[in-house]
């Protein structure tokens, strides 16, 4: 197996997992040890309030989210240009490249999509 494609699924594993990450500490719809919950289930994203955490862990749970999801596009444009470059990629390793990458994507973005969607809890 080439060397790029190998760099390639490294990558991408890597950028999956800190997106997951992200979306995690976006979402902990269920998991209250960060006390972030965003949705945008309601009328616009709002903050979801937990009664045992206050602003700042609140504030800390979105930024972690946020930065780990900026990461997770560096990562993986940095897991696609690593595919490609070289010498002329030939259609496998491209065909490759786009299909984890692709995968990537899906698996993160609609994560996110379900952790948003998740209406805040009625108090």
């Amino acid at each position: 197996m080439p060397v790029r494609i190998v760099g390639c699924v490294s990558l991408t594993v890597a950028a999956t997992l800190l997106g997951l990450f992200g979306n995690l500490m976006l979402g902990a719809a269920g998991l209250t040890f960060a006390g972030s919950g965003l949705s945008w289930a309601g009328p616009g994203v709002t903050v979801i309030e937990y009664s045992d955490s206050d602003d700042t862990e609140r504030a800390i749970g979105i930024g972690m989210g946020i930065i780990a999801l900026t990461a997770w596009l560096a990562l993986l444009a940095s897991a696609a240009l690593v595919g490609l470059r070289g010498g002329r990629p030939t259609s496998a390793r491209r065909a490759t490249v786009w299909i984890v990458v692709g995968l990537s994507m899906v698996l993160v973005l609609g994560t996110l999509t379900a952790v948003l969607s998740t209406p805040p809890p009625l108090t």
